[in-house]
């Protein structure tokens, strides 16, 4: 019997590749799908994607059809934008919407055709999306708030056909996302400062965020559908 297959999107980012290597060591068989053609590891297969593309995404998942039975999709592509409440670009945030929400929407509408279930479809959200304190980054944490709407509607709409959905919520990362995510990081206290306001004192890696999402894509998790699992040393606590 073929192993089973992986898909993770921005699986070439930091998140993505420590998720598709937590997979990996589980016995599946890795799909990376980004637009950046970074080396993946032995045994991990490539597809470049445009996530905002639906022609894209299907034929993403077509190849990976090929490779075996589709029982996991992991949605962890994501871009940050600074987009100032009363002060934003209005194409960076519609920007942020495509990336992070309306590709989201498409792959999980597109997977259903393709998973063999039984499935995971675990979405990558944030706690910012919980929270309104966080300045300059309003289209991101609209889109993240967004995508635990779909968590929530997927995991209703595919329950009755084995397939589970269930998101991820990481807090303040070690390694801060690209483009603005030092200087947003900044304005927040800094790293010393963002530790200090984590009940846990610590920042979260991305071994913990794939450790969170092997657990739900197991058999371990196979009562769990529609939640949103923090992995955010307690922010979303606060």
């Amino acid at each position: 019997m073929s192993a089973t297959v992986a898909i993770v999107t921005g699986g070439t980012g930091a998140i993505g590749a420590a998720i598709c290597a937590r997979l990996q060591a589980e016995g599946m068989r890795v799909v990376a799908a980004d637009r950046d053609p970074r080396p993946t590891p032995a045994g991990q297969h490539y597809i470049a994607c445009d996530m905002t593309d639906p022609t894209s995404i299907e034929a993403l998942l077509t190849a990976a059809a090929r490779l075996g039975p589709i029982g996991c999709i992991v949605a962890a592509h994501g871009i940050l934008l600074e987009t100032p409440a009363g002060g934003a670009d209005l194409s960076a945030v519609s920007r942020i919407l495509d990336v992070n929400l309306k590709s989201v929407a498409y792959l999980c509408d597109l997977s259903k055709r393709f998973v063999t279930a039984p499935a995971s479809i675990v979405l990558i959200s944030s706690w910012t999306a919980f929270a309104g304190r966080i300045r300059n980054g309003y289209g991101y944490q609209a889109a993240k708030a967004g995508l635990e709407s779909l968590t929530r509607v997927f995991a209703v709409a595919y329950g009755p056909d084995g397939v589970r959905v269930n998101a991820v919520a990481p807090g303040f990362m070690a390694e801060p996302m690209k483009g603005v995510g030092a200087q947003m990081r900044a304005r927040q206290g800094g790293m010393n400062g963002v530790i200090a306001g984590a009940p846990l004192r610590r920042l979260v890696d991305g071994v913990d965020v794939a450790n969170a999402v092997a657990f739900l894509c197991s058999a371990q998790a196979s009562a769990i559908t529609g939640v949103v699992l923090p992995v955010d040393a307690g922010y979303r606590a606060l």
